[in-house]
């Protein structure tokens, strides 16, 4: 045997003897500096998690679910965190892009605004800070606009972008209402404004946020995707199990956000962020239903067309899960 093949074989031999070894550096985005859903990348950055399970990879940021769904397809990035609704959107514009987990899965999301509206039906004519179709708070918006029989055509619709954007636009009097997260709503709440719609009391299983990567990536670097899947397990798991670690997280994300803001969005999603990371079917069922009504291609599609589940499988058949959190 050559010197060569030798080296070659001891390689991959090393390979095989060391699971969690770093290979290629990767490009990951997160698309929201609100302290609430992002939190489990941010964490996995800052405490080593991504290196701990193999992956050299930078975290960035990209504002909103959409442009982080263009941002994979375009073949900039490895993986993007993103809502439901913006990878069905991908998938059903040709983009060879798959779910692997999913980190919230259900609609925390408020609709926040002046004291001067008086009802929900009161919304009808006014002006709303609003983001980009396609992403949750986009959905969220339309959702309730629809529980109370307004069209979404029946309001002034300006788009601002995320969340805390959108807030300080209602706070400061540039729009009449938006739509909010735990966070901006508490914030609002601070600066005058009034919760009109809570959308968590409608308890709707949607698809808030999850990871999204391609088939490209799932064909080619599967172990790479395994590893995502459990950095962002164990993201989760340390976001539940140390509070203080975590809101020292959230506040540089988020620029020194209040203290008693950071507090509320960890206490909401200490209960939203899901141990397990399985998608939810039934709630990419929902949107797709929602979305057939203005968009035909989306009658024939299935929620499990959306997902590839053996990442999360793999995460319960090996115990990753109970061990993480002492079950085992």
């Amino acid at each position: 045997m050559t010197n060569f093949c030798r080296s070659a074989a001891l390689a991959y031999l090393l390979v095989g003897l060391a699971p969690y070894q770093v290979e290629a550096k990767l490009l990951a985005a997160y698309i929201s500096d609100s302290p609430s859903s992002s939190v489990p990348e941010w964490i996995a950055k800052e405490t080593g998690l991504f290196k701990k399970y193999g992956l050299d990879l930078d975290l960035v940021f990209i504002d909103g679910s959409t442009r982080g769904i263009q941002a994979l397809m375009a073949g900039d990035l490895s993986f993007t965190e993103a809502v439901g609704t913006s990878a069905i959107n991908g998938k059903m514009a040709g983009g060879n892009i798959v779910i692997v987990n999913g980190l919230v899965n259900t609609l925390p999301y408020y609709i926040v605004g002046s004291p001067a509206i008086k009802s929900p039906e009161d919304l009808k004519g006014r002006t709303a800070a609003v983001h980009i179709p396609g992403t949750a708070a986009d959905f969220a918006l339309r959702l309730a606009l629809k529980r109370v029989g307004i069209p979404y055509n029946q309001i002034k619709a300006i788009t601002v972008g995320g969340g805390p954007a959108r807030i300080m636009a209602l706070i400061n009097g540039q729009v009449e209402f938006t739509v909010a997260s735990d966070a901006e709503k508490f914030q609002g709440e601070r600066q005058g404004q009034k919760t009109i719609i809570d959308m968590a009391e409608f308890k709707v299983p949607f698809q808030f946020t999850c990871t999204v990567t391609t088939d490209k990536m799932i064909r080619e670097q599967p172990d790479n995707v395994r590893r995502m899947v459990e950095a962002l397990a164990a993201g989760v798991h340390f976001f539940k199990t140390n509070k203080e670690d975590t809101l020292r997280i959230m506040s540089k994300y988020t620029r020194g956000q209040n203290r008693a803001l950071l507090e509320g969005a960890y206490a909401a999603y200490s209960q939203l962020l899901v141990a397990d990371t399985y998608p939810t079917l039934e709630g990419l069922r929902n949107t797709l239903e929602v979305q057939a009504s203005w968009d035909a291609k989306v009658t024939k599609a299935k929620a499990e067309d959306f997902v590839d589940l053996r990442f999360v499988d793999q995460l319960k058949s090996s115990g990753f899960i109970e061990k993480l959190y002492g079950r085992k």
